[in-house]
């Protein structure tokens, strides 16, 4: 039998989101369950851990696929936190006047 799983977070990602997925992965075949996994190629991860990487199954194949992601658009993501602040003083100073 096999199964699809749909993830965000595959190595190089780091934290226990990736780990669940993995080891899950890494066990279904001992039931006789062959997974096919399908994440994004272009991810952009909070915490990466390379080593991971090392730990995915030789045998199984990995689907990915370059997404669009959403959190771009952010406007707060693109600039420096010098900038955020110098914002927000201009907030601030608009506020009181």
């Amino acid at each position: 039998m096999k199964v699809l799983i749909l993830t965000y977070y595959w190595p190089p990602a780091g934290g226990s989101g990736v780990q669940r997925w993995l080891k899950f992965v890494k066990y279904l075949q001992n039931f006789d369950i062959e997974p096919i996994v399908y994440t994004v190629d272009n991810a952009s991860y909070p915490k990466e851990d390379i080593s991971l990487i090392n730990e995915v199954p030789k045998n199984i194949l990995v689907l990915k696929q370059p997404i669009w992601e959403p959190t771009d658009l952010l406007f707060w993501k693109k600039i420096t936190i010098k900038k955020r602040i110098f914002l927000m003083l201009q907030i601030v100073v608009f506020y009181h006047l």
